[in-house]
């Protein structure tokens, strides 16, 4: 599991003891999160593939089939850069969750030293190649870690923010993250987080 997601379950686990609670994870792909949550959480899982067999179908850049303010805990993990209209999306998010819910949002940092190295040299991954039809299989938008926190702060009232390194170096990746996130990160977090995460609770409409 990357350190992003264990930072996501850190982060429910803190914020949801004592309660039972209803989650939904939007973009849940392969349902990471469905057998590690507290037993005080009921999961649902929400994908636009079918494939995925998520338990409900549906695109987020539309309105959902869902009935306003059914969910305490909204997880929304590296998807928002794939919508045309994120804010938008943001809207139909906040209507889905309970006026004390609490939404967690992560963002990729699309200016992390990894990323500059590969546009140096001109290395290109599958979400980022051009003329795809599928605009959610691409990053549309390529936010800083300001950026990710400055968007989040227009509609929800930030509780906390995490960061963290994943740098998909296959068998390499257990002696390199460690050495970023210990030594490097704490030096910049522009440079050395490839994911920003972001936790709070609604704010009113702007």
């Amino acid at each position: 599991m990357k350190q992003k997601d264990k930072l996501i379950l850190k982060l429910i686990n803190q914020y949801c003891k004592g309660r039972d609670v209803k989650v939904i994870d939007i973009g849940a792909r392969d349902k990471v999160f469905r057998e590690k949550l507290p037993k005080n959480a009921v999961y649902t899982s929400l994908d636009v593939d079918k494939k995925f067999k998520p338990d409900i179908v549906g695109d987020i850049s539309k309105k959902l089939h869902i009935k306003s303010r059914t969910y305490d805990f909204l997880i929304c993990s590296e998807v928002l850069e794939h919508i045309v209209y994120p804010r938008e999306t943001i809207k139909e998010l906040k209507r889905i969750l309970k006026d004390d819910g609490m939404m967690i949002i992560t963002l990729p940092n699309e200016y992390n030293l990894n990323l500059r190295l590969q546009f140096l040299f001109g290395v290109q991954k599958g979400c980022e190649a051009p003329f795809r039809e599928k605009f959610w299989m691409n990053h549309i938008h390529r936010p800083r870690v300001i950026d990710a926190i400055n968007f989040f702060k227009d509609y929800f009232k930030l509780k906390q923010v995490l960061y963290s390194w994943d740098s998909d170096k296959g068998g390499l990746s257990f002696i390199i993250d460690p050495i970023v996130r210990t030594i490097f990160m704490p030096v910049s977090k522009n440079l050395f987080t490839t994911s920003v995460i972001m936790i709070g609770t609604k704010k009113d409409e702007i």
